[in-house]
């Protein structure tokens, strides 16, 4: 039995050339039967693509299915069956409006689709249906301009799936509407599925249409106004580029660096080269990348083999589409019976043949076009596709709104398109596609009434393909309802995985940690500086006895050892980054280089000044025939206040504003990631306590300085003071040259650890080496000395008893060549220390001379000072002699007396 009787009954009533003629929108159709009324018949006809426009037949969004859908809802209204729509139930008994359609070809283009309506809206015709609105079109850049011409003529045009926003101008678009959300709506959708999976960067690749571009307009708007963080970046491509341009549209798309894209495009030959060129550029098929369609795409994948392994079956694997549907399987009870029902037209070959000769079949130019292409296919009818529940449940509408105008007025004419539209947008009721909800502003589906699905296309494990192919079918993944997306089953990206892929491409960020190979240079000048502080602090200890070590005081010798030993550790801290440790370790090393180096800092250089400092006193009294006891506490004390500054500056540092490690940006890439970073340590009042220990810190170095050129001339036993004065002057060229160069490279994490490990090195190592080398030096020759002196004793004893020995071999005439040498070297020391003496005492004589002229006697009181130990004995041996000059005066008045403890001075016999 055929499910389209009413609509074969009405064809072939019209195939007879009945007397037609209007009342308002609606036809009435003179049957010639007396015995009964003539009918008031509705004609609605069908703009859609049915071919691209070359006469090849395409289906994309299922508009074959929608014709046989609209032949359905009219057959509802002219028979009354509500099985799917109750408020059909009996309406053709309480209506005397049949409907009736035909199928016109826009062949995707406007100047089709706007011949048809200008030829169709031309109310001067005779003989001809009139329509009382008209279903369609498809694409927004058809429906655009033919809206215009029929809401100018008076016809209502209802489109199941143009989605502008710029058709909701009512000024321009004034009897338009849509059974479908526009772009506006569709977009909300979009933005809350990649808000559900984390993604903020999105490009959109669209056709440069109206369709294309109010979408891609929609989204950019939807993003901002829900989402801001939601970055969406839009390419324009014109249908049916070529592959030049097609390539710079994804090379844009590919500079964006983005992985999430989506198509608005449509035209299966088209879309297959858009994905073989973003395969081409490693955009596509690459297992990072996300490709979702718009709803023109989904026959362009399924049911299409593909060889294993070709670009396109790498590319469409896990993509997606989105779109507004009429339903889905198992949800919508209504379209669950619309499938059914079309299922069983399919199966009967009168309604079959019925809808064959309905296809489009007049064009202009006289080509012929093979629908049975799609016909016969064995997938025709098994499923309504996309636009068929729209174009179901826009028939109804208009069958409703248009019954209750008749019901409602007094009237015995019938309605205008203005008034049918009107009606139209009051009406609302339970369709093939969800609650049918239309703006009264817009005549735009409220897209809150209507469904939306993500469908995911993967293999096809069931399809009969032959060996070596793959075959893909779609999944409704994610259905979006209420405003609310709800997973119905995972979705598989083109990875083959659910886990959603990174929104950005893999970040590779170079913080500027330090390599292992700098570590271990920082190592080993910390070890070096460690062991020559350890070295010289047991040479020291082992040698305290020694005449050498005991005039230059121990004390001092360790406490320059430690204060470098310390200095050399602040190497450490600096080797620690984040790269080795978390926030709170580098936060604590941050900190302990500056203790470290302050208080290593503060020892050495206060015992190289407090050292000096007191030579010169002593000396100063010695040439003022003063006396003057210096202990150890008055020596410690500068030493101390010293140190203790330094410790309360970076106790204050350390509670009130510590160092911590901060991460500086360098660069970053266009989504703000950071691709290049380096460490500092920093905190917010750094620079003033950095200024205070300088000041402490320079001022002790400077003052040290000044005291070891003050006393550069003493000729003390071992010149200590001018090697103190050479190691702070090298000390001092090296920091006028480090430092600047550290402050420059603080930019850089490993100019900046080197040069400071490097300047610490040269501090340290060149303060030991001037410090403890002399002395080394020293007591080695000292001992030398004493070999030599036991040694001619020895022989001036054997000479005694045996006369003159004569010394011919070569070792024994190498001996006395070196001693010869050494006494050569020793007598100009002591000549040179004799002439200072000299020139102390006159300086000192010609002052108390104009002091006191009833004393003018001076005497300066030498007595030998007998050494404890053996190297007092060896210097006597070698014919020098260590001598105390205690600096006294002869009091004319009630002078103060200072008790002697002047250094020791070496002086010599000629």
């Amino acid at each position: 039995m055929s499910l389209l009787s009413a609509s074969i009954s009405i064809s072939r009533l019209l195939a007879a050339n009945p007397p037609i003629s209007t009342n308002g929108n609606v036809n009435i159709i003179d049957t010639g039967d007396n015995n009964s009324e003539p009918i008031a018949l509705c004609y609605l006809p069908y703009l859609f693509p049915f071919t691209t426009g070359n006469g090849t037949p395409a289906n994309d969004m299922g508009e074959y299915e929608g014709l046989a859908a609209i032949f359905l809802a009219m057959e509802h209204l002219n028979t009354g069956n509500g099985e799917l729509v109750p408020e059909l139930n009996g309406i053709n008994q309480r209506c005397p409006l049949r409907f009736t359609t035909k199928a016109f070809d826009t062949e995707r283009q406007q100047s089709v689709g706007v011949n048809h309506i200008i030829t169709l809206t031309d109310r001067s015709r005779t003989q001809e249906l009139l329509p009382s609105a008209i279903l369609g079109a498809s694409a927004s850049s058809v429906s655009i301009p033919t809206s215009i011409i029929s809401s100018l003529r008076g016809f209502p045009q209802i489109s199941p799936i143009s989605t502008s926003a710029a058709l909701d101008d009512k000024s321009q678009y004034k009897l338009f509407g849509r059974t479908i959300p526009n772009d506006d709506g569709t977009a909300i959708p979009l933005v809350e599925k990649l808000t559900s999976w984390n993604v903020r960067y999105i490009a959109v690749l669209h056709v440069d249409d109206a369709y294309g571009n109010a979408f891609a307009k929609g989204i950019r708007l939807a993003a901002q106004r829900d989402t801001p963080d939601l970055r969406v970046e839009t390419m324009e491509i014109t249908i049916g580029a070529d592959d030049d341009k097609i390539s710079d549209a994804i090379q844009q798309l590919k500079q964006t660096d983005f992985t999430f894209f989506f198509g608005i495009v449509w035209s299966k030959e088209f879309v297959d080269r858009i994905m073989t060129e973003a395969y081409n550029q490693g955009i596509a098929g690459t297992g990072r990348h996300t490709w979702l369609f718009s709803d023109a795409v989904g026959s362009s994948v399924i049911g299409r083999g593909f060889p294993i392994g070709s670009k396109l079956e790498k590319a469409y694997r896990g993509t997606g589409v989105l779109s507004a549907v009429g339903g889905i399987r198992g949800i919508n009870v209504v379209y669950d019976k619309l499938t059914r029902s079309m299922q069983q037209l399919g199966g009967n070959e009168e309604d079959r043949s019925y809808l064959d000769s309905h296809f489009p079949r007049d064009y202009p130019d006289g080509k012929v076009v093979n629908h049975s292409i799609i016909t016969a296919q064995e997938v025709f009818l098994k499923a309504p596709g996309m636009v068929a529940p729209f174009l179901y449940d826009s028939v109804v509408a208009l069958g409703i709104a248009s019954c209750r105008l008749l019901e409602t007025s007094d009237n015995t004419d019938y309605f205008t398109g203005e008034e049918l539209f009107q009606a139209l947008l009051n009406t609302t009721f339970d369709g093939a596609s969800g609650s049918i909800i239309l703006d009264p502003d817009t005549g735009t589906r409220d897209p809150r009434s209507a469904l939306f699905s993500l469908t995911n296309f993967i293999d096809d494990e069931d399809a009969s393909i032959e060996q070596g192919m793959v075959q893909f079918k779609s999944i409704e993944t994610d259905l979006f309802k209420s405003g609310q997306w709800e997973p119905l089953v995972p979705y598989t990206f083109n990875n083959g995985a659910s886990d959603i892929p990174s929104d950005l491409p893999i970040l590779k960020t170079n913080s500027n940690y330090l390599s292992t190979g700098l570590d271990a240079i920082g190592f080993i000048l910390c070890g070096i500086i460690i062991a020559l502080a350890l070295s010289f602090s047991y040479w020291t200890y082992h040698n305290s006895g020694k005449q050498v070590v005991r005039s230059s005081q121990p004390i001092f010798l360790y406490i320059i050892s430690a204060g470098t030993l310390l200095m050399g550790l602040s190497i450490i801290p600096l080797t620690i980054d984040l790269g080795v440790t978390d926030q709170k370790g580098a936060d604590a090393a941050c900190m302990a280089f500056p203790w470290l180096l302050a208080v290593g800092f503060s020892l050495t250089f206060s015992a190289l000044f407090t050292k000096t400092y007191r030579i010169n006193q002593i000396m100063g009294s010695a040439a003022r025939f003063k006396r003057m006891k210096v202990t150890a506490v008055d020596v410690i004390k500068p030493m101390i206040v010293l140190l203790m500054l330094n410790v309360a500056v970076m106790t204050i540092w350390t509670v009130i504003d510590p160092l911590q490690r901060q991460t500086v940006v360098v660069t970053q890439d266009p989504f703000l990631r950071n691709v290049e970073t380096y460490g500092v340590c920093s905190s917010d009042h750094v620079s003033i306590f950095l200024a205070i220990l300088c000041a402490i810190n320079l001022g002790s170095l400077l003052f040290a300085l000044f005291q070891a050129y003050m006393a550069r001339k003493i000729s003390t036993e071992l010149q200590e003071s001018s090697y103190i004065f050479l190691a702070m002057s090298i000390i001092l060229l090296v920091s006028f040259i480090g430092i600047p160069v550290i402050i420059i490279a603080r930019d850089n994490s490993a100019a900046f650890y080197f040069v400071t490990a490097g300047l610490i090195f040269v501090v340290c190592s060149s303060l030991l080496l001037l410090i403890f080398i002399p002395k080394v030096r020293a007591l080695r020759k000292k001992n030398r000395n004493a070999r030599m002196s036991a040694s001619s004793r020895f022989s001036s004893a054997t000479s005694t008893r045996e006369g003159i020995k004569i010394l011919s071999t070569p070792v024994a005439q190498a001996e006395l060549g070196e001693k010869n040498r050494g006494l050569m070297v020793e007598q100009a020391e002591l000549e040179k220390e004799n002439r200072e003496l000299k020139r102390l005492l006159s300086e000192g004589k010609s002052r108390e001379g104009g002091e006191n002229q009833k004393s003018p006697i001076t005497f300066l009181d030498v007595e030998s000072r007998n050494s404890s130990d053996s190297a007092a004995e060896n210097d006597h041996a070698r014919g020098s002699v260590q001598f105390s000059a205690d600096v006294k005066e002869i009091p004319s008045k009630a002078d103060n007396e200072v008790e002697p403890n002047c250094t020791s001075l070496e002086a010599g016999r000629a």
